[in-house]
């Protein structure tokens, strides 16, 4: 170093004294007679000339005015010097140093004391000091003894972490790195170091990541990589000087001091505040300054700004947010003016899937395609791609508060299957925390966010699960199995294919109770091999089935001010309401144009809501289930039921397979039952021979209590009525029947008499001149009561019924005796209800045995022989109780004659 040293002039030495030198051996356990390469006594080269600063010769007063930056002649990267640098045109930094005047009035360097005693020479000035000036850490070293300065800060050690991540994203890395060839005219910078905390009130969870990881994340994409290195330049390059800035050289003022090169110098202004400068770099506030580093000098930044040139659209959100793949789809899709930020007047809400969750996606939903019904490939995978695109792009902007309020938010997909109106995603908040974006889900998807991102006009949630498009109909309905009698029904009426390729529909869909309920009318409807049920069951399948999409959003509120209804037409015609209250969702056929032509039927009386008290509406269960080409709700019970489906007596019959039961009634001309007498009443008033009075004239229809053909095989008389009609003299088998040895005419006005005991006409006298044909009865007229009398075409004849159980129901004859005579055996005639069914003119109902006829024997009939036997009783009773008294009056006469005393 002699050479070097005697060439300089004007130059500061700080000396350490003997006894330094001494301690710092000491300290290192340095064998002090041995040179090691260019450590000597325990002292580099580079630390030596750490001590001589080149560029002044220090005066006493100069250090004692403050703190103050010097430039020593060590370079930071090799144990050369300043002084022996030959390279005029590019002279290196050395460095730095920092004295500092104490309190006390004394001066320390780099925290070491300098003495008071100084030497003077022509070269410049001696300074002993008490220690060995160190070089000082590394900037990052620096970085991490202020993260822990940081006081209250979890993990401190790495609170200026995301400055070193930025300097990497931009490709800086060689600033801290320190190389061997550096791309940079110095090896000495100043970083002006913003915390992670301070970062993150800036920035965003996004835009924060994007500036650290977008090269990374875009590596895949040359175009998204080079947008992404290029902002974290922007931001990086206001806080890199490739010289060393020092606060206490600059002094109070403004200064234009050097960035890095090709970028714009900074703006320095240093103040004077209470006997300290404190300073701002581009309007950004520092906190600590002049923090002396190896390789340069650090200033925390205590108030980060964003600069001008940057901006964050959608579009680097989405890299920020590692959806890169999401970014990728939209572009492809023609669809990347939703994401770069060209609109910035548009509100949008992304749902934007995680790459995993991209990849999941185009596996089982992008890449394979639905054919039509003849095989043939409907849409190529690029238009299903950006279908899929189009439904993860919200029309509007919704934070979560928004959500949980209007849950049912439209995309930007509108195609031909929902008749281009949008389709519909469903989100569902937790409502116990509806504060936090995490409780959020889109179609099941969730959000992975703990809030979501906010860029302008854009919100984006991302998600962690695919979220593919609404199903087709078949394919929702059958997840539910309360919906699977109502996906039978479709295929057995033949609708579904028309149904699902309806575009733009509302689904109705019944629950398996609903059919269940209808009793014999689903029997009937069910019939497989019967044109009529078919029919009947696709007019009941296509009632269900609204032209337009009606989501849970669109109903209107139903209140005692305000009779609000939204009036829809039906595939079949018909008219159906849709109303909100309170208690929920209902839909009523009862309003609009068509009162008449549809009604509601309600199988289970019991539960109906007392809130709305008609029969015509029915309550939503569960609503808003996407649909590929709508939407379907569920009912919670019951369905609609039009009048265009005409529900006879005679299709109950066939439903439940009744052919005996028919057959009867055609052989003794009771088929009038089956139709409407009320028909007859206005055809008769029309005609003008309504003088005469008719028997029936109160009649407006008729009830039947159907026993199985089983049960009639089982009567005896049946059974030889069918042997002598089918002329069957082989039959061995029921040679004791009771019925072999009557006549024919005895055998048919039996069964004459047993028909008409299970045919209830129901009468109505105060409705009956205002009826009309074709009108539905009430349920109160067809449904049986406990404990009522019901009479029968049997002529004196009536039925009770008994309710035995919840909605199960018995019935028999009306004041019949347990038995027919004293002694004889019992006469029981009581048939139980299994199932029923409500017919347009009257009820039908399954009787599970046939009832039996009252008695009939020779002399007095019927009743009148029940009431003779009982008066023959009664008499040969009170006879036999008087021979019993005047025997014991004659024998208490002779016990007390004359040789007997009473005692």
């Amino acid at each position: 170093m002699v050479i070097p040293l005697n060439r300089l002039r004007n130059a500061t030495l700080f000396v350490p004294t003997n006894a330094a030198l001494q301690r710092y051996r000491d300290e290192l356990d340095k064998d002090g007679t041995r040179v090691t390469g260019s450590i000597y006594r325990g002292v580099s080269d580079s630390q030596a000339w750490y001590h001589v600063i080149g560029e002044a010769a220090i005066g006493t007063q100069d250090l004692g005015r403050g703190t103050m930056v010097w430039q020593s002649l060590s370079l930071p990267d090799s144990d050369s010097s300043v002084a022996a640098s030959n390279d005029a045109e590019k002279q290196p930094y050395g460095i730095m140093l920092k004295t500092q005047l104490r309190n006390g009035g004394s001066v320390v360097a780099n925290g070491v004391p300098v003495l008071a005693q100084n030497f003077s020479c022509a070269a410049g000035t001696v300074y002993q000091v008490d220690g060995v000036l160190e070089i000082p850490p590394t900037i990052r070293e620096r970085l991490h003894s202020l993260g822990e300065s940081v006081a209250g800060t979890a993990g401190s050690a790495d609170e200026y972490s995301a400055v070193v991540r930025l300097l990497a994203a931009a490709g800086w890395a060689d600033i801290l790195a320190r190389p061997a060839s550096s791309s940079h005219l110095a090896k000495i910078h100043t970083l002006w170091a913003f915390s992670n905390r301070e970062f993150s009130r800036q920035y965003s969870y996004a835009q924060r990541s994007y500036l650290l990881n977008g090269p990374t994340f875009a590596a895949d994409d040359e175009e998204l990589r080079r947008a992404a290195v290029a902002d974290a330049q922007t931001v990086a390059s206001r806080l890199v000087s490739n010289v060393p800035i020092s606060i206490a050289r600059l002094g109070a003022g403004t200064h234009s001091v050097p960035s890095l090169d090709r970028y714009a110098n900074l703006t320095v202004i240093v103040e004077e505040s209470h006997g300290a400068l404190v300073g701002r770099v581009d309007g950004q506030q520092l906190g600590q300054t002049d923090v002396i580093a190896r390789d340069g000098i650090v200033h925390s930044i205590e108030q980060l700004q964003r600069p001008d040139g940057l901006a964050i659209s959608p579009q680097k959100a989405l890299v920020g947010l590692n959806a890169t793949a999401f970014v990728r789809l939209l572009k492809d899709s023609g669809l990347g003016d939703y994401i770069d930020g060209t609109r910035p007047d548009r509100k949008l809400t992304l749902l934007a899937p995680t790459n995993h969750a991209m990849d999941e996606a185009f596996g089982y939903d992008l890449d394979d395609d639905t054919p039509d019904s003849e095989g043939n490939t409907q849409r190529s995978p690029r238009d299903r791609q950006r279908e899929w695109a189009l439904y993860h792009v919200v029309d509007g902007q919704y934070d979560v508060a928004e959500l949980a309020q209007t849950p049912l938010v439209r995309t930007k997909l509108a195609s031909a299957w929902t008749g281009g109106r949008a389709q519909v995603v469903k989100a569902q908040v937790d409502q116990a925390h509806r504060a936090l974006a995490k409780h959020v889900s889109f179609n099941g998807a969730d959000n992975i966010l703990l809030e979501p991102e906010v860029i302008g006009n854009t919100t984006i949630y991302l998600l962690s699960s695919p979220m593919p498009t609404p199903p087709r109909l078949i394919g929702a309905l059958i997840q539910d199995l309360d919906l699977s009698l109502f996906v039978a029904a479709m295929g057995a009426s033949n609708t579904v294919d028309e149904i699902q390729n309806e575009a733009g529909v509302t689904v109705l869909a019944p629950v398996v109770s609903a059919f269940s309920s209808l009793g014999l009318v689903w029997s009937y409807l069910s019939l497989p091999g019967d044109l009529d049920a078919r029919t009947d069951l696709s007019r009941l399948i296509k009632s269900h089935v609204l032209t337009r999409p009606v989501y849970s959003d669109e109903i209107p509120m139903h209140t005692d001010s305000s009779a609000d209804m939204l009036v829809v037409e039906a595939l079949n015609g018909n008219k159906v309401g849709l109303f909100r209250t309170p208690h929920g969702i209902f839909v009523s056929v009862s309003q609009g144009e068509q009162p008449p032509t549809m009604r509601l039927r309600v199988s289970d009386t019991a539960s109906r809501l007392a809130s709305v008290g008609d029969t015509s509406t029915l309550r939503i269960s569960e609503s808003d289930m996407l649909l590929q080409t709508g939407v379907a709700h569920v009912l919670e019970s019951g369905l609609i039921l039009p009048l265009n489906v005409e529900i006879t007596s005679a299709k109950l019959l066939r439903g439940m397979r009744a052919h005996v039961f028919t057959e009867l009634l055609q052989r003794f001309n009771l088929t009038y039952v089956l139709e409407d007498p009320r028909a007859e009443a206005a055809r008769t008033a029309r005609s003008g021979d309504g003088d005469n009075e008719d028997p029936r004239a109160d009649v407006i229809g008729y009830s039947l209590l159907v026993p199985s053909d089983k049960s009639w095989r089982e009567n005896a008389a049946y059974r030889e009525l069918t042997r002598r009609e089918h002329d069957d003299t082989t039959a061995t088998d029921d040679s004791d029947n009771p019925w072999r040895n009557a006549t024919t005419s005895d055998i048919t006005r039996y069964l004459d008499r047993l028909v008409r005991l299970h045919v209830i006409p129901i009468v109505d006298a105060r409705t009956r001149d205002t009826e009309t044909s074709g009108g539905q009865l009430s349920d109160k007229q067809l449904a049986l009561a406990d404990r009522k009398s019901y009479p029968t075409l049997l002529d004196d004849v009536k039925l009770r019924a008994h309710e035995f159980a919840s909605d199960r129901f018995s019935l028999q004859l009306e004041g019949a005796p347990f038995y027919q005579a004293p002694g004889g055996v019992p006469f029981v005639s009581v048939a139980t209800v299994v199932r029923s069914g409500a017919a347009r003119t009257g009820a039908v109902f399954e009787l599970d045995t046939l009832l039996r006829l009252p008695p009939v024997n020779a002399g007095p009939g019927g009743w009148k022989r029940v009431a003779w036997n009982a008066a023959v009783w009664l008499t040969g009773i009170g006879m036999g109780s008087g021979l019993l008294g005047v025997s014991g009056y004659w024998v208490r006469q002779w016990w007390t004659r004359a040789d007997y005393q009473s005692l």
